[in-house]
């Protein structure tokens, strides 16, 4: 099965429309299904403009700036007006980029050899980044 295909086939087009920090996570939310959300416990950035934009490490620094950046917001700002236009999980490390347009980027590294990195679920089908860059593919039958 090829999951970069099938999570395209259900994003594409569509637009981040919320991102939460957890205790443990970040959440990443594709439009208004509830399904569509992507889970991450490991670094992630965005490319914009051909440059890192921001980084899960930048959040809650000021940089200089008069109060410290809040990366739901700052995500939101870079990504939330661009549609998704495909996915990309790299086979050695389970990296994913979600591309959107005007050459905007949403990177997830899978940063570990024993713990799961990221997860997303879209009807019928989620998807564990697991330690070492492999994926666990579980197939769902939806009511």
């Amino acid at each position: 099965m090829d999951v970069g295909k099938a999570l395209t086939t259900h994003l594409v087009g569509r637009q981040l429309a919320q991102v939460r920090r957890r205790e443990f996570d970040w959440n990443f939310s594709f439009g208004d299904d509830a399904v569509s959300g992507l889970s991450v416990e490991c670094p992630w950035r965005i490319i914009d403009a051909n440059r890192i934009a921001f980084s899960s490490s930048d959040d809650g620094h000021k940089f200089g700036l008069a109060t410290p950046l809040n990366g739901g917001e700052v995500a939101l700002d870079l990504l939330g007006a661009k549609t998704i236009e495909r996915v990309s999980i790299r086979s050695d490390t389970g990296d994913i980029s979600i591309f959107f347009s005007n050459d905007s980027v949403l990177e997830v590294l899978n940063m570990s050899s024993g713990y799961e990195g990221w997860n997303i679920g879209i009807p019928g089908l989620s998807v564990v980044a697991t330690g070492g860059g492999e994926l666990a593919i579980i197939k769902r039958s939806e009511p």
